[in-house]
């Protein structure tokens, strides 16, 4: 009888999530303990425990992991099944409220991405991202009527008046450190706003109904979302997992060709093949889904750069910063780091030091920094 040849531990997790999200059928994994103790540590990194979960549930029992690391893994997942329960009935409370209000919302990613997912419940939870229809001055008035000297940045005002969800009130869903790339991109939201404020959809076990953004929207919107966060916060798995899920719903040509047109006009179709290489990787993206051909270069410096950071840049010792840091100490490290994607992204990255400069005298001449205690 020969012996076991056990798995890298990456190309197991790799394979359970394609498993965890119906993408891969082989159901061959190969794993002794600390392999299975790593691929449990790079689920929780990437805030995909649930999926990966699903994908052992469909493993033989004797390639299954070890009791003493499948039990906590289980506990963890149905701590996420009561937190979406719990969240999925707060959104609907806030956004009902605002409604009530005559203040018209649409849910941004989040909850509303997670109804694409084969076990909606199964995907990590996060905050509360509510795009707003009135303009800035009234969200934020409104915000510190509640919350007096509250923060506010570019895109959003945060607005913490429930311990169990952070809530970011939205002005825009998004930006780009490009003064003309940024302009089209809020040309294309307010493009999109009317649709997306009508297009309501219903929330796992019926707790109520909330708006999100249209297909057509968030085929262009998720990727600048991911964009975003790669210069900014670091990204994980679970934001390109919620794009790989849009990508496979329903998308005629002419819809398809229309992303791609945005896409373009916005210089992000260079990032787009590196996401693409990503969906294609990792999650076994189908190629009649992909907006734009694969750029396996930039897509394994992407993969690397998400594999290092995980999710939201949690793990990422270069985010990490010490509490007492000054502006330009903040400043100075976010520069430092995306020096690293100047050859990939040019644009993005020579335009971010001036947009911060800008952003922070914006904030300081209309008092949207957070009140000092």
């Amino acid at each position: 009888m020969g012996k076991t040849r056990y798995m890298q531990a990456d190309e197991a997790f790799f394979k359970l999530l394609r498993l965890g999200i119906g993408t891969c059928h082989d159901r061959d994994v190969a794993l002794d303990k600390d392999g299975w103790a790593a691929v449990y540590d790079m689920a929780c990194k990437q805030a995909v425990a649930a999926i990966v979960l699903d994908g052992v549930e469909r493993l033989s029992v004797i390639q299954k992991p070890p009791v003493d690391v499948v039990m906590p893994w289980i506990g963890l997942v149905q701590q996420i099944e009561t937190r979406n329960r719990r969240l999925n009935r707060t959104l609907v409370m806030v956004y009902d409220k605002f409604l009530k209000e005559g203040m018209g919302t649409v849910l941004l990613k989040g909850q509303g991405n997670s109804l694409f997912y084969p076990r909606p419940l199964h995907r990590t939870p996060g905050d509360i991202d509510l795009w707003m229809n009135d303009g800035r001055k009234m969200v934020v008035d409104y915000a510190r009527k509640y919350c007096p000297g509250v923060e506010v940045v570019y895109h959003h005002v945060d607005f913490p008046v429930l311990k169990e969800a952070e809530i970011e009130l939205h002005f825009t869903p998004s930006w780009m450190n490009s003064w003309g790339m940024n302009l089209r991109l809020q040309r294309y939201f307010k493009e999109w706003k009317t649709l997306s404020l009508l297009h309501k959809v219903q929330l796992p076990e019926r707790v109520g109904e909330v708006a999100v953004p249209t297909l057509a929207m968030n085929r262009v919107y998720l990727l600048v979302h991911v964009y975003r966060h790669l210069f900014d916060e670091g990204i994980g798995l679970r934001q390109l997992l919620d794009y790989h899920f849009v990508l496979r719903q329903p998308c005629s040509e002419a819809e398809r060709e229309e992303a791609v047109r945005c896409l373009e006009r916005l210089h992000l179709k260079r990032f787009a093949g590196a996401v693409m290489y990503v969906l294609q990787t990792v999650f076994g993206l189908e190629e009649e889904h992909l907006l734009v051909p694969s750029s396996p270069g930039r897509g394994q410096r992407l993969l690397a750069e998400i594999m290092k950071a995980g999710n939201f840049g949690q793990h990422d010792e270069r985010i990490r910063h010490d509490a007492n840091e000054t502006p330009f100490g903040r400043f100075r490290r976010k520069v430092s780091r995306n020096m690293g994607f100047l050859t990939d992204y040019p644009g993005e990255v020579l335009w971010s030091p001036l947009f911060k400069i800008w952003h922070y005298v914006w904030r300081s001449r209309h008092g949207y920094f957070p009140a000092k205690k």
